[in-house]
Protein backbone atom coordinates (compact mmCIF):
# COMPACT_ATOMS: atom_id res chain seq x y z
CA UNK A 1 0.00 0.00 0.00
CA UNK A 2 1.44 3.73 -1.06
CA UNK A 3 2.07 6.11 1.60
CA UNK A 4 -1.46 8.26 0.78
CA UNK A 5 -4.35 6.02 1.62
CA UNK A 6 -7.32 6.61 -0.95
CA UNK A 7 -10.74 6.52 0.34
CA UNK A 8 -14.53 6.80 -0.86
CA UNK A 9 -17.93 7.71 0.62
CA UNK A 10 -20.45 6.36 -1.52
CA UNK A 11 -23.87 7.67 -0.69
CA UNK A 12 -26.47 5.44 -2.92
CA UNK A 13 -30.16 6.43 -2.11
CA UNK A 14 -33.78 4.16 -3.11
CA UNK A 15 -34.22 5.91 -6.57
CA UNK A 16 -38.56 5.31 -5.78
CA UNK A 17 -37.90 7.00 -2.40
CA UNK A 18 -35.66 9.92 -4.30
CA UNK A 19 -38.03 10.29 -7.57
CA UNK A 20 -41.21 10.06 -5.40
CA UNK A 21 -40.29 11.60 -2.09
CA UNK A 22 -37.37 14.57 -3.06
CA UNK A 23 -38.78 15.60 -6.48
CA UNK A 24 -35.16 16.26 -7.80
CA UNK A 25 -33.85 18.34 -4.60
CA UNK A 26 -31.25 17.08 -3.02
CA UNK A 27 -29.54 17.33 0.39
CA UNK A 28 -25.79 17.00 1.28
CA UNK A 29 -24.44 13.39 3.10
CA UNK A 30 -23.47 14.82 5.94
CA UNK A 31 -22.12 12.21 7.46
CA UNK A 32 -19.40 12.24 4.74
CA UNK A 33 -18.19 15.78 5.48
CA UNK A 34 -18.37 14.90 9.38
CA UNK A 35 -15.96 11.62 8.82
CA UNK A 36 -13.29 13.53 6.47
CA UNK A 37 -13.12 15.87 9.07
CA UNK A 38 -12.02 13.23 11.91
CA UNK A 39 -9.87 11.41 8.87
CA UNK A 40 -8.04 14.33 7.93
CA UNK A 41 -6.47 14.66 11.39
CA UNK A 42 -4.59 11.45 10.41
CA UNK A 43 -1.45 12.01 7.82
CA UNK A 44 -1.60 11.17 3.87
CA UNK A 45 -5.51 10.44 3.58
CA UNK A 46 -6.82 11.76 0.48
CA UNK A 47 -10.87 11.81 0.33
CA UNK A 48 -13.53 11.26 -2.49
CA UNK A 49 -16.93 11.40 -2.80
CA UNK A 50 -19.15 9.74 -5.01
CA UNK A 51 -22.81 11.04 -4.64
CA UNK A 52 -25.41 8.83 -7.66
CA UNK A 53 -27.82 11.12 -7.49
CA UNK A 54 -24.89 13.48 -9.23
CA UNK A 55 -21.99 11.19 -10.51
CA UNK A 56 -21.41 8.45 -12.52
CA UNK A 57 -20.29 5.11 -11.20
CA UNK A 58 -18.21 4.85 -14.36
CA UNK A 59 -15.91 7.65 -13.15
CA UNK A 60 -14.84 6.74 -10.04
CA UNK A 61 -11.53 6.20 -9.50
CA UNK A 62 -9.44 3.51 -7.51
CA UNK A 63 -9.91 3.60 -3.85
CA UNK A 64 -7.92 1.96 -0.74
CA UNK A 65 -11.46 1.48 0.94
CA UNK A 66 -15.11 2.22 -0.44
CA UNK A 67 -16.80 3.67 2.98
CA UNK A 68 -21.29 3.53 2.57
CA UNK A 69 -23.58 4.18 4.65
CA UNK A 70 -27.44 4.59 4.47
CA UNK A 71 -30.73 3.30 5.42
CA UNK A 72 -32.77 -0.23 5.43
CA UNK A 73 -34.90 1.33 2.47
CA UNK A 74 -31.63 2.03 0.15
CA UNK A 75 -30.54 -1.73 0.52
CA UNK A 76 -30.92 -2.88 -3.01
CA UNK A 77 -29.47 0.49 -4.09
CA UNK A 78 -26.41 -0.26 -1.95
CA UNK A 79 -25.98 -4.05 -2.89
CA UNK A 80 -25.87 -2.80 -6.26
CA UNK A 81 -23.37 0.05 -6.27
CA UNK A 82 -21.22 -2.38 -4.16
CA UNK A 83 -21.55 -5.40 -6.58
CA UNK A 84 -20.18 -2.82 -9.68
CA UNK A 85 -17.38 -1.30 -7.65
CA UNK A 86 -16.10 -4.17 -6.17
CA UNK A 87 -15.78 -5.74 -10.28
CA UNK A 88 -13.76 -2.75 -10.84
CA UNK A 89 -11.82 -2.54 -7.44
CA UNK A 90 -11.35 -6.57 -6.17
CA UNK A 91 -8.94 -5.67 -3.92
CA UNK A 92 -10.56 -2.44 -2.31
CA UNK A 93 -12.23 -3.20 1.15
CA UNK A 94 -15.59 -1.96 1.44
CA UNK A 95 -17.29 -1.01 4.54
CA UNK A 96 -20.89 0.05 5.61
CA UNK A 97 -22.02 1.35 8.64
CA UNK A 98 -24.19 3.99 9.56
CA UNK A 99 -28.59 3.48 10.35
CA UNK A 100 -28.17 0.25 8.12
CA UNK A 101 -25.43 -1.58 10.11
CA UNK A 102 -27.50 -0.30 13.67
CA UNK A 103 -30.29 -1.75 12.52
CA UNK A 104 -29.50 -4.91 11.24
CA UNK A 105 -26.90 -5.77 13.65
CA UNK A 106 -29.62 -5.20 16.10
CA UNK A 107 -31.90 -7.66 14.46
CA UNK A 108 -29.32 -10.30 14.13
CA UNK A 109 -29.33 -9.56 9.94
CA UNK A 110 -25.80 -8.83 9.95
CA UNK A 111 -25.34 -11.44 7.16
CA UNK A 112 -27.39 -9.42 4.82
CA UNK A 113 -24.68 -6.95 4.33
CA UNK A 114 -21.81 -10.34 4.00
CA UNK A 115 -20.53 -8.86 0.41
CA UNK A 116 -19.18 -6.06 2.82
CA UNK A 117 -15.70 -6.73 4.04
CA UNK A 118 -16.63 -4.70 7.80
CA UNK A 119 -19.24 -3.76 8.90
CA UNK A 120 -19.76 -0.07 11.50
CA UNK A 121 -21.69 -0.50 14.22
CA UNK A 122 -22.13 2.90 16.50
CA UNK A 123 -20.98 6.20 16.44
CA UNK A 124 -18.08 6.48 13.00
CA UNK A 125 -16.19 9.41 14.19
CA UNK A 126 -13.36 7.58 16.22
CA UNK A 127 -13.88 4.38 14.83
CA UNK A 128 -13.42 5.53 11.41
CA UNK A 129 -10.05 6.60 12.37
CA UNK A 130 -8.61 3.32 13.53
CA UNK A 131 -9.97 1.58 10.74
CA UNK A 132 -7.84 3.89 8.70
CA UNK A 133 -4.90 3.14 10.67
CA UNK A 134 -5.35 -0.55 10.38
CA UNK A 135 -5.43 -0.39 6.96
CA UNK A 136 -2.30 1.36 6.32
CA UNK A 137 -0.55 -0.53 8.68
CA UNK A 138 -2.20 -4.10 7.54
CA UNK A 139 -3.82 -4.96 10.64
CA UNK A 140 -6.43 -7.50 10.51
CA UNK A 141 -9.62 -6.38 11.55
CA UNK A 142 -13.06 -8.66 13.12
CA UNK A 143 -16.25 -8.78 9.96
CA UNK A 144 -18.22 -6.48 12.65
CA UNK A 145 -16.73 -3.44 14.27
CA UNK A 146 -18.46 -1.91 17.21
CA UNK A 147 -17.13 1.50 18.40
CA UNK A 148 -16.44 1.22 22.18
CA UNK A 149 -18.70 4.32 23.69
CA UNK A 150 -20.63 6.97 22.59
CA UNK A 151 -19.04 9.53 20.71
CA UNK A 152 -19.04 12.88 22.58
CA UNK A 153 -20.18 15.59 20.31
CA UNK A 154 -18.56 18.50 22.33
CA UNK A 155 -15.42 17.11 20.95
CA UNK A 156 -16.75 17.62 17.23
CA UNK A 157 -14.72 18.90 14.70
CA UNK A 158 -16.15 21.05 11.99
CA UNK A 159 -17.10 19.75 9.01
CA UNK A 160 -14.63 18.61 6.22
CA UNK A 161 -13.67 21.92 4.12
CA UNK A 162 -11.84 20.66 1.38
CA UNK A 163 -14.94 18.43 0.27
CA UNK A 164 -17.65 20.83 1.32
CA UNK A 165 -15.53 23.48 -1.19
CA UNK A 166 -16.10 20.95 -3.82
CA UNK A 167 -19.37 20.06 -3.65
CA UNK A 168 -21.70 21.75 -1.25
CA UNK A 169 -22.82 23.61 -4.98
CA UNK A 170 -25.22 20.85 -6.18
CA UNK A 171 -27.28 20.59 -3.07
CA UNK A 172 -30.03 22.50 -1.90
CA UNK A 173 -28.39 24.87 1.43
CA UNK A 174 -26.93 22.62 3.77
CA UNK A 175 -27.30 19.81 6.46
CA UNK A 176 -25.43 20.30 9.79
CA UNK A 177 -25.76 18.09 12.91
CA UNK A 178 -26.42 19.45 15.61
CA UNK A 179 -27.14 17.10 18.44
CA UNK A 180 -28.08 13.86 19.21
CA UNK A 181 -30.70 11.75 21.40
CA UNK A 182 -34.11 12.25 22.51
CA UNK A 183 -35.56 12.15 26.17
CA UNK A 184 -39.20 10.99 24.79
CA UNK A 185 -40.14 7.54 24.79
CA UNK A 186 -42.01 6.86 22.31
CA UNK A 187 -42.42 2.94 21.78
CA UNK A 188 -41.61 3.01 18.07
CA UNK A 189 -39.07 4.92 17.94
CA UNK A 190 -34.85 3.91 17.53
CA UNK A 191 -33.44 6.95 18.76
CA UNK A 192 -34.39 6.15 22.65
CA UNK A 193 -32.80 2.52 22.02
CA UNK A 194 -29.11 3.46 20.94
CA UNK A 195 -26.77 3.47 23.50
CA UNK A 196 -26.87 6.53 26.09
CA UNK A 197 -29.15 8.43 23.69
CA UNK A 198 -32.29 8.16 25.65
CA UNK A 199 -30.80 12.14 26.44
CA UNK A 200 -29.78 14.87 24.77
CA UNK A 201 -25.79 15.51 23.83
CA UNK A 202 -24.98 18.77 22.24
CA UNK A 203 -22.47 20.40 20.37
CA UNK A 204 -20.73 23.67 21.76
CA UNK A 205 -23.27 26.32 20.29
CA UNK A 206 -20.26 28.38 19.09
CA UNK A 207 -19.10 25.51 17.06
CA UNK A 208 -22.81 25.69 15.37
CA UNK A 209 -22.33 29.14 14.71
CA UNK A 210 -19.16 29.17 13.16
CA UNK A 211 -20.00 26.81 10.99
CA UNK A 212 -23.04 28.20 9.78
CA UNK A 213 -20.77 31.31 8.92
CA UNK A 214 -19.03 28.78 6.45
CA UNK A 215 -21.63 27.59 5.01
CA UNK A 216 -23.13 31.07 4.60
CA UNK A 217 -19.43 32.08 2.92
CA UNK A 218 -19.96 28.85 0.53
CA UNK A 219 -23.44 30.25 -0.72
CA UNK A 220 -25.78 28.17 1.56
CA UNK A 221 -28.75 30.15 2.54
CA UNK A 222 -30.80 27.39 3.91
CA UNK A 223 -29.71 24.95 6.80
CA UNK A 224 -31.29 22.26 8.13
CA UNK A 225 -30.26 21.15 11.94
CA UNK A 226 -29.96 17.49 12.37
CA UNK A 227 -30.68 16.14 15.30
CA UNK A 228 -33.24 13.72 16.93
CA UNK A 229 -34.70 16.64 18.96
CA UNK A 230 -33.90 20.36 19.07
CA UNK A 231 -35.82 20.82 21.95
CA UNK A 232 -34.21 17.95 24.33
CA UNK A 233 -32.17 20.64 26.37
CA UNK A 234 -34.76 23.83 26.33
CA UNK A 235 -31.00 26.00 27.73
CA UNK A 236 -28.65 24.77 25.32
CA UNK A 237 -31.46 25.43 22.35
CA UNK A 238 -32.11 29.21 23.81
CA UNK A 239 -28.04 29.20 23.77
CA UNK A 240 -27.56 28.12 20.32
CA UNK A 241 -30.47 31.25 19.28
CA UNK A 242 -28.96 33.73 21.90
CA UNK A 243 -25.31 32.95 19.93
CA UNK A 244 -26.97 33.22 16.19
CA UNK A 245 -28.89 36.53 17.19
CA UNK A 246 -24.97 37.61 18.38
CA UNK A 247 -23.87 36.55 14.89
CA UNK A 248 -26.83 38.35 13.01
CA UNK A 249 -25.55 42.03 14.75
CA UNK A 250 -21.66 40.88 14.21
CA UNK A 251 -21.70 40.29 10.40
CA UNK A 252 -25.55 40.87 9.16
CA UNK A 253 -25.66 37.46 7.64
CA UNK A 254 -29.01 35.46 7.91
CA UNK A 255 -29.78 32.31 6.97
CA UNK A 256 -33.13 30.08 6.94
CA UNK A 257 -33.57 27.51 9.11
CA UNK A 258 -35.31 24.34 9.66
CA UNK A 259 -34.81 21.35 12.36
CA UNK A 260 -36.88 18.85 14.41
CA UNK A 261 -38.14 18.61 17.47
CA UNK A 262 -40.98 17.68 20.31
CA UNK A 263 -44.47 19.42 20.29
CA UNK A 264 -43.60 20.40 24.00
CA UNK A 265 -42.37 24.01 21.95
CA UNK A 266 -45.58 25.39 22.97
CA UNK A 267 -45.22 25.93 26.50
CA UNK A 268 -42.42 27.92 26.25
CA UNK A 269 -42.83 31.25 24.38
CA UNK A 270 -39.91 32.62 25.15
CA UNK A 271 -38.03 30.37 23.35
CA UNK A 272 -40.82 30.27 20.12
CA UNK A 273 -39.34 33.55 20.11
CA UNK A 274 -35.85 33.05 20.01
CA UNK A 275 -36.55 30.62 17.18
CA UNK A 276 -38.64 33.09 15.09
CA UNK A 277 -35.88 35.93 15.64
CA UNK A 278 -32.93 33.75 14.94
CA UNK A 279 -34.89 32.81 11.33
CA UNK A 280 -35.57 29.15 11.94
CA UNK A 281 -39.25 29.43 9.95
CA UNK A 282 -39.92 25.30 9.54
CA UNK A 283 -40.15 22.68 12.16
CA UNK A 284 -40.68 18.97 11.31
CA UNK A 285 -43.06 17.59 14.97
CA UNK A 286 -44.15 14.11 15.43
CA UNK A 287 -47.88 14.35 15.59
CA UNK A 288 -48.08 10.81 14.55
CA UNK A 289 -52.08 10.76 14.71
CA UNK A 290 -55.51 12.87 16.40
CA UNK A 291 -56.42 9.57 18.39
CA UNK A 292 -55.60 9.94 22.00
CA UNK A 293 -55.68 6.33 22.40
CA UNK A 294 -53.01 5.26 19.71
CA UNK A 295 -51.22 7.81 21.26
CA UNK A 296 -50.80 6.36 24.65
CA UNK A 297 -50.34 2.98 22.66
CA UNK A 298 -46.84 4.54 21.26
CA UNK A 299 -46.56 6.40 24.98
CA UNK A 300 -46.47 9.82 23.51
CA UNK A 301 -46.74 11.37 26.15
CA UNK A 302 -45.93 14.65 25.13
CA UNK A 303 -48.88 14.92 22.20
CA UNK A 304 -51.73 12.99 24.28
CA UNK A 305 -52.49 16.00 26.38
CA UNK A 306 -56.63 17.52 24.74
CA UNK A 307 -54.30 20.66 23.62
CA UNK A 308 -52.80 18.92 20.75
CA UNK A 309 -54.43 21.56 18.04
CA UNK A 310 -54.00 24.25 20.22
CA UNK A 311 -50.38 23.38 20.53
CA UNK A 312 -49.95 22.99 16.98
CA UNK A 313 -52.03 26.40 16.89
CA UNK A 314 -49.71 28.41 19.19
CA UNK A 315 -46.64 27.11 17.72
CA UNK A 316 -47.78 28.44 14.42
CA UNK A 317 -49.16 31.13 15.15
CA UNK A 318 -45.61 32.69 15.28
CA UNK A 319 -45.39 32.37 11.71
CA UNK A 320 -43.80 29.12 11.67
CA UNK A 321 -44.38 26.05 9.43
CA UNK A 322 -45.06 22.66 10.87
CA UNK A 323 -44.13 19.98 8.84
CA UNK A 324 -46.41 17.03 10.66
CA UNK A 325 -45.31 13.76 10.84
CA UNK A 326 -48.61 11.18 10.81
CA UNK A 327 -48.45 7.44 11.12
CA UNK A 328 -51.42 4.70 9.95
CA UNK A 329 -51.82 1.41 11.48
CA UNK A 330 -51.95 1.30 15.26
CA UNK A 331 -53.99 -1.21 17.20
CA UNK A 332 -56.06 1.04 18.50
CA UNK A 333 -56.69 2.64 15.51
CA UNK A 334 -60.29 3.44 15.29
CA UNK A 335 -62.15 2.64 11.80
CA UNK A 336 -62.69 6.86 11.11
CA UNK A 337 -58.94 7.33 11.61
CA UNK A 338 -59.67 9.51 8.01
CA UNK A 339 -62.30 11.55 8.63
CA UNK A 340 -60.53 11.95 12.36
CA UNK A 341 -56.92 12.71 10.66
CA UNK A 342 -58.38 15.13 7.94
CA UNK A 343 -60.35 16.95 10.72
CA UNK A 344 -57.11 16.92 13.15
CA UNK A 345 -55.06 18.95 10.09
CA UNK A 346 -57.59 21.25 8.67
CA UNK A 347 -58.74 22.09 13.17
CA UNK A 348 -54.58 22.56 13.32
CA UNK A 349 -54.15 24.76 10.08
CA UNK A 350 -51.30 22.67 9.11
CA UNK A 351 -50.51 23.16 5.78
CA UNK A 352 -47.56 20.48 5.42
CA UNK A 353 -47.42 16.94 6.29
CA UNK A 354 -49.08 13.79 5.21
CA UNK A 355 -49.08 9.81 6.34
CA UNK A 356 -46.63 6.80 6.32
CA UNK A 357 -47.42 3.36 7.86
CA UNK A 358 -46.67 2.21 10.96
CA UNK A 359 -43.35 -0.11 10.93
CA UNK A 360 -41.24 -1.78 13.57
CA UNK A 361 -37.76 -1.06 13.90
CA UNK A 362 -35.33 -3.55 15.17
CA UNK A 363 -34.10 -2.67 18.57
CA UNK A 364 -37.77 -1.33 19.30
CA UNK A 365 -40.15 -1.77 22.14
CA UNK A 366 -42.69 -2.00 19.54
CA UNK A 367 -40.17 -4.82 17.63
CA UNK A 368 -40.05 -6.73 20.88
CA UNK A 369 -43.87 -6.61 21.14
CA UNK A 370 -44.43 -7.72 17.34
CA UNK A 371 -42.02 -10.57 18.15
CA UNK A 372 -43.74 -11.63 20.97
CA UNK A 373 -46.93 -11.98 19.75
CA UNK A 374 -45.57 -13.59 16.21
CA UNK A 375 -46.82 -10.40 14.16
CA UNK A 376 -43.40 -9.65 11.90
CA UNK A 377 -42.89 -10.27 8.39
CA UNK A 378 -39.38 -10.90 8.16
CA UNK A 379 -39.49 -10.70 4.76
CA UNK A 380 -40.49 -7.25 4.65
CA UNK A 381 -37.74 -6.23 6.97
CA UNK A 382 -35.58 -4.15 3.79
CA UNK A 383 -36.08 -2.13 1.24
CA UNK A 384 -39.19 -0.97 -0.76
CA UNK A 385 -38.68 -3.24 -3.06
CA UNK A 386 -40.86 -2.26 -6.17
CA UNK A 387 -43.58 -1.14 -3.29
CA UNK A 388 -44.26 2.15 -2.41
CA UNK A 389 -45.57 1.32 1.01
CA UNK A 390 -44.42 -2.05 2.20
CA UNK A 391 -43.87 -2.62 6.39
CA UNK A 392 -43.23 -5.45 8.55
CA UNK A 393 -46.19 -5.50 10.97
CA UNK A 394 -48.87 -7.66 10.97
CA UNK A 395 -51.68 -5.14 11.81
CA UNK A 396 -54.85 -5.78 13.40
CA UNK A 397 -57.08 -4.27 10.90
CA UNK A 398 -57.30 -6.20 7.48
CA UNK A 399 -55.22 -5.46 5.12
CA UNK A 400 -57.41 -4.57 2.37
CA UNK A 401 -58.84 -1.75 5.08
CA UNK A 402 -55.15 -0.53 5.34
CA UNK A 403 -54.88 0.29 1.93
CA UNK A 404 -58.62 1.70 1.18
CA UNK A 405 -58.56 3.88 4.23
CA UNK A 406 -54.74 5.40 3.11
CA UNK A 407 -56.32 5.86 -0.20
CA UNK A 408 -59.28 7.78 1.07
CA UNK A 409 -57.42 9.39 3.01
CA UNK A 410 -55.04 10.87 0.47
CA UNK A 411 -58.08 11.07 -2.17
CA UNK A 412 -59.88 13.19 0.44
CA UNK A 413 -56.82 15.31 1.73
CA UNK A 414 -55.99 16.18 -2.45
CA UNK A 415 -59.47 17.55 -2.78
CA UNK A 416 -59.54 21.85 -4.14
CA UNK A 417 -61.76 22.35 -1.28
CA UNK A 418 -59.89 20.22 1.26
CA UNK A 419 -57.02 21.74 0.22
CA UNK A 420 -58.34 25.23 0.44
CA UNK A 421 -59.43 25.49 3.54
CA UNK A 422 -56.34 23.99 5.36
CA UNK A 423 -54.64 27.41 4.03
CA UNK A 424 -57.41 29.40 5.09
CA UNK A 425 -57.18 27.71 8.33
CA UNK A 426 -53.51 28.83 8.46
CA UNK A 427 -53.89 31.70 7.43
CA UNK A 428 -55.88 32.06 10.58
CA UNK A 429 -53.57 31.42 12.72
CA UNK A 430 -51.19 33.48 12.03
CA UNK A 431 -53.36 36.88 12.48
CA UNK A 432 -52.07 36.85 15.79
CA UNK A 433 -49.77 39.13 18.58
CA UNK A 434 -47.22 36.47 18.54
CA UNK A 435 -46.55 36.38 15.04
CA UNK A 436 -43.04 37.93 13.83
CA UNK A 437 -42.53 38.47 10.21
CA UNK A 438 -40.07 36.75 8.00
CA UNK A 439 -36.41 38.34 7.65
CA UNK A 440 -35.23 36.02 4.78
CA UNK A 441 -36.54 33.84 1.82
CA UNK A 442 -37.53 31.25 3.92
CA UNK A 443 -35.87 27.50 4.18
CA UNK A 444 -38.62 26.24 1.21
CA UNK A 445 -37.13 29.24 -0.91
CA UNK A 446 -38.98 28.75 -4.41
CA UNK A 447 -36.51 30.21 -6.50
CA UNK A 448 -33.77 28.28 -5.41
CA UNK A 449 -35.93 25.09 -5.42
CA UNK A 450 -36.57 26.02 -8.96
CA UNK A 451 -32.93 26.78 -10.37
CA UNK A 452 -32.31 23.07 -8.75
CA UNK A 453 -35.37 21.25 -10.29
CA UNK A 454 -33.89 23.21 -13.68
CA UNK A 455 -30.69 21.20 -13.68
CA UNK A 456 -31.29 17.88 -14.87
CA UNK A 457 -33.57 16.51 -17.74
CA UNK A 458 -34.92 13.93 -14.75
CA UNK A 459 -36.04 17.19 -12.64
CA UNK A 460 -37.97 18.93 -15.67
CA UNK A 461 -39.46 16.30 -16.19
CA UNK A 462 -40.79 15.79 -12.66
CA UNK A 463 -41.48 19.22 -13.05
CA UNK A 464 -44.06 19.21 -15.86
CA UNK A 465 -45.50 16.21 -14.58
CA UNK A 466 -46.32 17.39 -10.99
CA UNK A 467 -47.79 20.48 -12.50
CA UNK A 468 -50.03 18.52 -15.03
CA UNK A 469 -51.12 16.57 -12.39
CA UNK A 470 -52.47 19.11 -10.33
CA UNK A 471 -53.60 21.52 -12.78
CA UNK A 472 -55.32 19.28 -14.99
CA UNK A 473 -58.47 19.58 -13.19
CA UNK A 474 -60.36 23.17 -14.12
CA UNK A 475 -61.78 22.65 -10.23
CA UNK A 476 -58.47 22.54 -9.07
CA UNK A 477 -57.52 25.30 -10.85
CA UNK A 478 -60.59 27.27 -9.44
CA UNK A 479 -59.60 26.69 -5.58
CA UNK A 480 -55.90 27.74 -6.43
CA UNK A 481 -57.51 30.79 -8.01
CA UNK A 482 -59.40 31.64 -5.07
CA UNK A 483 -56.84 31.20 -2.80
CA UNK A 484 -54.80 33.53 -5.19
CA UNK A 485 -57.28 36.09 -4.81
CA UNK A 486 -57.42 35.44 -0.92
CA UNK A 487 -53.87 35.90 -0.47
CA UNK A 488 -53.90 38.57 -2.89
CA UNK A 489 -56.36 40.67 -0.44
CA UNK A 490 -55.06 39.69 2.93
CA UNK A 491 -51.34 40.10 2.77
CA UNK A 492 -49.03 42.52 3.88
CA UNK A 493 -45.48 43.87 4.93
CA UNK A 494 -46.11 42.56 8.26
CA UNK A 495 -47.58 39.32 7.22
CA UNK A 496 -46.50 38.97 3.59
CA UNK A 497 -48.36 35.85 2.89
CA UNK A 498 -47.10 35.04 -0.22
CA UNK A 499 -44.10 33.67 1.39
CA UNK A 500 -46.98 30.30 2.90
CA UNK A 501 -49.13 30.98 -0.16
CA UNK A 502 -45.83 29.20 -2.34
CA UNK A 503 -45.05 26.79 0.05
CA UNK A 504 -48.67 25.65 0.50
CA UNK A 505 -49.15 24.78 -3.40
CA UNK A 506 -45.65 23.35 -3.40
CA UNK A 507 -46.84 21.15 -1.22
CA UNK A 508 -50.08 20.21 -2.82
CA UNK A 509 -48.15 19.27 -6.12
CA UNK A 510 -46.09 17.40 -4.00
CA UNK A 511 -49.37 15.45 -2.71
CA UNK A 512 -49.68 14.90 -6.27
CA UNK A 513 -46.97 13.38 -7.33
CA UNK A 514 -46.65 11.10 -4.38
CA UNK A 515 -50.52 10.04 -5.07
CA UNK A 516 -52.10 10.84 -8.09
CA UNK A 517 -51.85 6.97 -9.29
CA UNK A 518 -51.88 5.43 -6.43
CA UNK A 519 -53.36 1.66 -6.48
CA UNK A 520 -53.54 -1.32 -4.27
CA UNK A 521 -50.74 -3.13 -6.36
CA UNK A 522 -48.29 0.18 -4.74
CA UNK A 523 -48.80 -1.56 -1.00
CA UNK A 524 -47.42 -4.91 0.65
CA UNK A 525 -49.17 -5.11 3.67
CA UNK A 526 -50.44 -7.93 5.73
CA UNK A 527 -52.93 -8.42 8.61
CA UNK A 528 -53.55 -10.81 11.73
CA UNK A 529 -55.99 -12.71 9.86
CA UNK A 530 -59.29 -14.49 11.86
CA UNK A 531 -57.46 -16.65 13.70
CA UNK A 532 -55.26 -14.22 15.72
CA UNK A 533 -56.35 -14.57 19.54
CA UNK A 534 -56.88 -11.18 21.02
CA UNK A 535 -55.07 -11.65 23.82
CA UNK A 536 -51.55 -11.68 22.16
CA UNK A 537 -52.24 -7.79 21.61
CA UNK A 538 -50.27 -7.68 24.82
CA UNK A 539 -47.48 -10.53 25.24
CA UNK A 540 -47.44 -11.90 28.54
CA UNK A 541 -43.76 -10.83 29.10
CA UNK A 542 -43.89 -7.35 27.29
CA UNK A 543 -43.89 -5.01 30.32
CA UNK A 544 -40.39 -7.01 31.73
CA UNK A 545 -38.90 -7.20 28.40
CA UNK A 546 -35.67 -4.58 29.09
CA UNK A 547 -33.35 -4.84 26.51
CA UNK A 548 -32.34 -0.36 26.55
CA UNK A 549 -29.36 1.03 28.32
CA UNK A 550 -31.42 3.95 29.63
CA UNK A 551 -32.68 3.70 32.99
CA UNK A 552 -35.15 1.35 34.34
CA UNK A 553 -37.46 3.39 35.57
CA UNK A 554 -37.92 4.98 32.14
CA UNK A 555 -38.45 1.48 30.22
CA UNK A 556 -41.07 0.77 33.08
CA UNK A 557 -43.37 3.89 32.15
CA UNK A 558 -43.14 3.66 28.40
CA UNK A 559 -44.34 0.02 28.61
CA UNK A 560 -46.76 0.60 31.66
CA UNK A 561 -48.35 3.43 29.55
CA UNK A 562 -48.44 0.83 26.43
CA UNK A 563 -50.12 -1.88 28.33
CA UNK A 564 -52.65 0.07 29.83
CA UNK A 565 -53.61 1.85 26.40
CA UNK A 566 -53.85 -1.84 25.03
CA UNK A 567 -55.79 -3.58 27.84
CA UNK A 568 -58.42 -0.51 27.88
CA UNK A 569 -58.67 -1.27 24.05
CA UNK A 570 -59.38 -5.22 24.76
CA UNK A 571 -62.01 -4.38 27.22
CA UNK A 572 -63.69 -2.32 24.47
CA UNK A 573 -62.29 -2.96 21.51
CA UNK A 574 -62.84 -1.60 17.69
CA UNK A 575 -64.15 -4.19 15.66
CA UNK A 576 -62.01 -3.47 12.46
CA UNK A 577 -64.36 -4.14 9.00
Amino acid sequence: MSDVLKLTFVHCQNRVFADTQMFGIHFMPVWAYTLAAHLARLPGINMALFDDRFDRIVDVGPADAFLFTGINQDYDAIVATHSTLKLRFPTARFVIGGPIGWSLDTAGKTDRLGMFDHIFVGDGEETVQQFALSLRSGTSLPKVICAPRRFNVRQALPMHRPLLEKTIGRYYGAVLEVSRGCPFLCEFCDIRVLPDNNRTHTKDPALIVSELDTLYDLGARQVLFACDNFIGNHRWAEAVCDQILDWHQRTGKRLSLYTWLTINLWKHPRLLRKLRMANFDMFFIGVESFNQSSLLEMAKVQNTAPQLVRALRTIQSYGFLVVAGLIFGFDTEPDNVTELTLKGLLDSGLISGDPSLLTAIPGTPLYERMRMSNRLRHEADFGLGGFKYQTNIRYLKPAERIRSDFQKFVREFNRGSYQYRRLMAFYDRIESDTYITPETAGYADMKRLLLMTLKNRRSIHLLWLRLFRLLRSPRRCGYIARAFLHTLRRTSRERPLWFYFKFWLFNWSNSFMKYAQLSDADFDVASVGDGFVMDRLLPEFYERSYREQIPETKIRAQRRITAAALRNFLTVPVQHS
